[in-house]
């Protein structure tokens, strides 16, 4: 099952990578192209992840390949994140975007418990900035009227990411992937609907 999973984001982000290219092409955004570096990175992988496991029926012994990629993707998702935000957005205070530290750093501790110290210490810290910039961009976006308020469907989106990403980590620790009755199994298939969402919240966000 995690096979279908994955070749399930394989195709989600290479259909994004497409999708993301042409409109980068036809508009010269900056902001469809870091999208488009953002699935193009994400495809990368998960598409070594999965022919690891197609030809081999086992996770990658060499995982630092597949996270070169994955990493390389929130670093793009970042980026955007600032590209889209306003400055007046990123000087907005907002003590409820303090709850993805709240969160963030007692989960980090708990991932260290159970595997690579650098990786997880990496990973959570992207999570807790994006998570951070997406809470407060939505709380912001709530406040505005007519463009900027439509800002909320990327942010909202961005934030369903990250939260699925801890959901995915959390199960992994407690049960494998490899069953359809695997908690892990149906997060990932989400994560694959929500970075599909990612292309239509971006484009509504960037038109605006």
């Amino acid at each position: 099952m995690e096979v279908v999973s994955n070749l399930l984001q394989a195709a989600v982000t290479l259909l994004g990578f497409g999708l993301g290219g042409i409109r980068y092409l036809k508009s010269r955004k900056q902001e469809y192209f870091l999208l488009t570096c953002f699935y193009g990175c994400f495809f990368l992988g998960s598409l070594y992840w999965t022919l690891y496991l197609l030809l081999f029926s086992e996770t990658p012994q060499v995982f630092y390949v597949s996270e070169f990629g994955w990493v390389a993707s929130v670093i793009f998702l970042s980026i955007l994140q600032y590209t889209l935000s306003s400055a007046e957005e990123r000087r907005f205070p907002c003590r409820k975007a303090l709850s993805a530290v709240l969160i963030g750093v007692p989960l980090c501790i708990f991932y260290c418990t159970f595997g690579d110290i650098l990786s997880n210490l990496l990973w959570c810290g992207m999570m807790i900035v994006v998570s951070y910039s997406s809470i407060r961009g939505l709380v912001y976006a709530r406040r505005q009227r007519g463009a900027a308020h439509n800002m909320k469907y990327f942010h909202i989106w961005v934030l369903c990411y990250a939260t699925l990403e801890y959901a995915l980590w959390t199960s992994g620790c407690f049960w494998p992937g490899d069953s359809i009755f695997s908690p892990y199994c149906w997060f990932d298939l989400l994560l694959a609907g929500c970075l599909l969402a990612l292309l239509p919240a971006t484009g509504k966000a960037v038109q605006e």
